[in-house]
């Protein structure tokens, strides 16, 4: 076959065949495009979680000088790590105690670290301290030590050191640490054996003075480090490699003169398990999605069979061999998959551009990587038929196109594959459950991570075997229809549809089982997305407090009475106060938390998951019947081994004598987190019985539920002017530390592009599966028509097949996908803090998707029905 006939064959394809051509294109086009922006998704949130870690780390190194080294050493040693932008020294010390003096009585503090920070501390790094009232420089107390003294800016502190004497100490302003845990970790430590909290009481005094406010205490020195982290590799893995050879590098160079915290190695470390449910969204969501696309292929390359096998006997007819048949196979798949390549890479740039944020970049790899999947699958959906016919045909010109589909189960489903994979799945399942789902195993202290690749069987069996249940049962269905109690009439033939519909029931499963698939995976990546959009606003919401939340500064004061106002703010659809404080259980220092329980869920989320065995309206309704009444952290109820109904006594902190005093409580549950909780200890309490017992009204902060959180903060933030800090979940999702960091980066555009393309599919699928079966029983209707039936009567006779496909595949689509996103949700519960009570399913979508696959069957019957049931010459001619 030389190139003229190559040139002349294509034209004549391309000039007879040119809506076939157009739609093999663009399924090839749709592949590419779904494939290269999943990619992009992949590469580009590897990127992104690794910007987000070393975004939330304040210092990245914390430098501690060994007995064997120096300060100065180790200076000259950091000067020459590559990369390094600042170094700036921090001593510590401990000391016995701090007190003050207010209204007449002595407020007094147990052991209290003094640390040491020069001016530019702050600059450096501008995430450590945030200060609240008073100046910026001098002495700086930390914000619950100030709570504890009662201290304020001007208020005058005395220092209790080792050796005996005391210095007094005229505090400047108040700061607060957000990242305290790792500001006061002890360096060189494994992980762990340091200390579990940071200190209760910290006071921040110029370098000069540090000398003389810790006499007789052993210093510790520090440099605290900032690196380059714009030469840092997009990769968390690699990040963290590069990291830490950095590290161990200077390591070797200060000759054991110094250890190093590496705090920005550790959050890389953490970012591991993020990458790796990036890569679990792939195949989980991804994969489904590109066996849609091949199954559209599959479909399009499906349309011209007929037309392919009576080519094809022509072709031998008039003295072609089988490498001329295949040859002109391989010059249409080429032709085809090229365009498809040209197309589907505009196609996901477009993609890209729609779905992701806008430093996402088309991946050029991952196009690559595309393109030349989709060249594969276009030579192997034409080259495959080609094959076929030139072996198999048997009468060379349309005996084949008059042949009836056949009514035998396909061999998958009388080995029963459908049963088995349904069964093994629900044994995985089963056994995943045992684990608590733990898919992403993550071992303490190791940096190395890994995928539980077996739970993914799960769904990965799951999905085939319930499309092809789908298949068995719509055969099962289309296999007992009779039409005896459809009504008759001159333009119907019930008995002759029902027939019809007996005989084709394959080719209806089929499509119905295709429509299914498409439907399935909208539905449940729809399920997976609301579900998981819920919980990251909830774990936001868990961190700020509520949809918005109004923090009084220390200085400023808050009452109850003040909930009118909060509650006809713009937007505020609930308002609750919120009391913070502190309460020795034995000698362990917790946060203590004052709310109205019969009215607090109205203001900010709760879930059941907060209460381990029990449910958070059982737990505030036990709290709201016994006004003493306390929740307790499950460590805490363990350690001192209470029981529910258990006395206890708390230390808390009275306003009239200024010291702790001892209140009785009762336990009526355990809880494991609350809204501004920490993630340690803590206590929930009744606020009016706590304000009785500490003789003290004010609270500090008030929680609102928000139409619109950003408006309501907005407006609040005029109003309230700079004695209250306000924050709303919006503003603060990417600022917040989750489970996982893809809350705050590409999962919405993932969302966005899962939901898009399934949408297309579904419409795709639904116009393919129709217009195969309309193509194929064009012969049919041309016989119907000689044979004197109406236009009207063939209509019914074609919807009557469309309408069981449609109904079918919807139904069970629907059904599909609501079990799937179940599976999902379940599968990947390590990617949401905290775990949720179940799926939740976005109705809008759903009903979206279901309106938009009957409107697309509705349209194809109208269209290609119309266009098949004329009677034509040239279709006599050709069929």
């Amino acid at each position: 076959m030389d190139v003229t006939d190559s040139a002349q064959w294509i034209v004549g394809l391309w000039r007879r065949r040119l809506w076939f051509m157009i739609a093999a294109a663009l399924s090839i086009a749709v592949a590419i495009g779904f494939t290269a922006a999943l990619g992009s998704f992949v590469s580009s949130s590897r990127a992104s979680l690794t910007s987000r870690a070393t975004q939330t780390i304040a210092v990245d190194w914390q430098v501690q000088v060994t007995p064997q080294g120096s300060p100065a050493s180790v200076t000259q040693a950091l000067q020459g790590v590559p990369g390094v932008q600042h170094v700036v020294p921090v001593s510590y010390a401990k000391v016995d105690g701090l007190s003050a003096s207010k209204t007449g009585s002595i407020r007094t503090t147990g052991s209290a670290m003094v640390v040491a920070l020069s001016s530019g501390y702050a600059a450096a790094f501008p995430d450590q301290l945030r200060y609240l009232v008073g100046q910026h420089s001098g002495v700086l107390l930390a914000q619950q030590t100030a709570a504890n003294l009662g201290a304020t800016p001007g208020s005058v502190v005395s220092i209790h050191m080792s050796n005996g004497s005391t210095v007094r100490r005229v505090v400047s302003g108040v700061v607060d640490l957000p990242q305290a845990d790792s500001f006061f970790q002890v360096v060189g430590t494994a992980p762990g054996a340091g200390a579990s909290a940071p200190p209760d009481n910290v006071i921040f005094v110029p370098p000069s003075l540090f000398v003389s406010s810790t006499r007789g205490s052993v210093p510790t020195r520090q440099f605290h480090v900032r690196l380059n982290h714009s030469q840092l590799p997009g990769d968390p893995a690699a990040a963290y490699q590069s990291v830490t050879e950095l590290a161990n590098h200077f390591a070797l160079t200060s000759a054991g003169g110094a250890l190093v915290g590496n705090n920005l190695a550790a959050s890389l470390l953490g970012a591991r398990e993020d990458a790796l449910y990036a890569e679990l969204l792939f195949l989980l969501l991804g994969v489904p999605g590109l066996a849609l696309a091949v199954t559209v292929i599959w479909l399009v390359v499906g349309l011209r069979r007929a037309d392919r096998r009576r080519e094809t006997g022509l072709l031998l007819l008039r003295g072609a061999n089988r490498t001329t048949v295949l040859s002109m196979a391989f010059i249409e798949a080429v032709t085809v998959g090229l365009l498809g390549a040209a197309w589907g890479v505009v196609l996901a740039a477009a993609s890209v551009r729609l779905a992701f944020s806008g430093g996402t970049n088309l991946s050029t790899a991952w196009t690559v990587v595309a393109c030349g999947a989709g060249l594969l699958i276009s030579f192997v959906a034409h080259i495959v038929p080609a094959l076929r016919s030139t072996t198999s045909l048997e009468v060379p010109i349309g005996v084949d196109t008059a042949k009836a589909p056949s009514t035998r189960q396909p061999w998958f489903l009388r080995l029963r594959f459908d049963y088995a994979l349904l069964a093994m799945a629900s044994v995985i399942a089963l056994l995943s459950s045992r684990n608590n789902f733990q898919i992403v195993i993550v071992p303490e202290g190791v940096p190395v991570a890994s995928i539980d690749y077996a739970a993914l069987l799960a769904p990965a069996f799951a999905w085939p075997g319930l499309i092809m249940l789908t298949w068995r049962v719509s055969a099962g269905i289309s296999r007992r229809r009779t039409g005896r109690f459809a009504s008759a009439s001159r333009a119907t033939a019930p008995e002759l549809v029902a027939a019809s519909i007996r005989r084709r029931r394959q080719v209806i499963a089929r499509g119905a089982a295709g429509l299914t698939a498409a439907v399935g995976l909208g539905v449940s990546t729809a399920v997976f997305t609301a579900t998981y959009d819920r919980q990251a606003r909830l774990d936001v919401s868990l961190t700020v407090g509520a949809d918005v939340a109004a923090t009084a500064s220390p200085g400023t004061t808050a009452k109850v009475s003040m909930l009118d106002q909060f509650a006809r703010t713009p937007g505020v659809t609930a308002a609750q106060p919120l009391l913070h404080r502190f309460a020795y259980v034995g000698p362990d220092l917790q946060d203590l938390f004052g709310v109205m329980p019969r009215t607090i869920s109205s203001a900010t989320p709760l879930q059941n998951a907060f209460v381990p065995g029990s449910t958070i309206v059982a737990a505030l309704s036990a709290m709201s019947r016994q006004p003493d009444g306390v929740l307790l952290a499950a460590e805490t109820v363990q350690s001192y081994q209470l029981h529910r109904g258990d006395l206890i006594n708390l230390r808390v902190l009275d306003a009239r004598s200024g010291g702790y005093v001892s209140v009785p409580f009762h336990v009526v549950g355990t809880i494991k987190e609350f809204p501004t909780a920490p993630k340690d200890s803590f206590i929930v309490a009744n606020l009016p019985y706590l304000q009785a017992v500490s003789h003290d009204h004010s609270v500090n902060a008030f929680l609102m539920a928000s139409s619109d959180p950003r408006k309501t903060a907005a407006f609040l933030k005029r109003a309230l002017g700079i004695g209250w800090q306000v924050r709303d979940v919006v503003s603060s999702r990417t600022a917040v530390t989750s489970t996982s960091g893809l809350a705050a980066t590409d999962l919405s555009g993932l969302a966005r592009l899962e939901l898009g393309f399934a949408v297309l599919f579904t419409l795709v699928i639904t116009f393919l599966t129709l217009g195969l079966g309309i193509n194929e029983r064009r012969r049919a209707l041309v016989v119907l028509g000689a044979l004197g039936a109406s236009r009207r009567q063939r209509t019914a006779f074609l919807a009557a097949e469309g309408q069981m496909l449609v109904s079918v595949g919807l139904v069970a689509g629907v059904g599909v996908g609501l079990t799937l996103g179940y599976l999902l949700v379940k599968l990947l519960t390590g990617i949401f803090d905290p775990a949720p009570d179940g799926i939740n399913v976005p109705m809008l979508y759903v009903s979206g998707i279901v309106l938009a696959t009957l409107l697309a069957g509705l349209t194809a019957h109208a269209g290609l029905g119309r266009w098949s049931s004329g009677i034509r010459t040239s279709d006599l001619r050709d069929l």
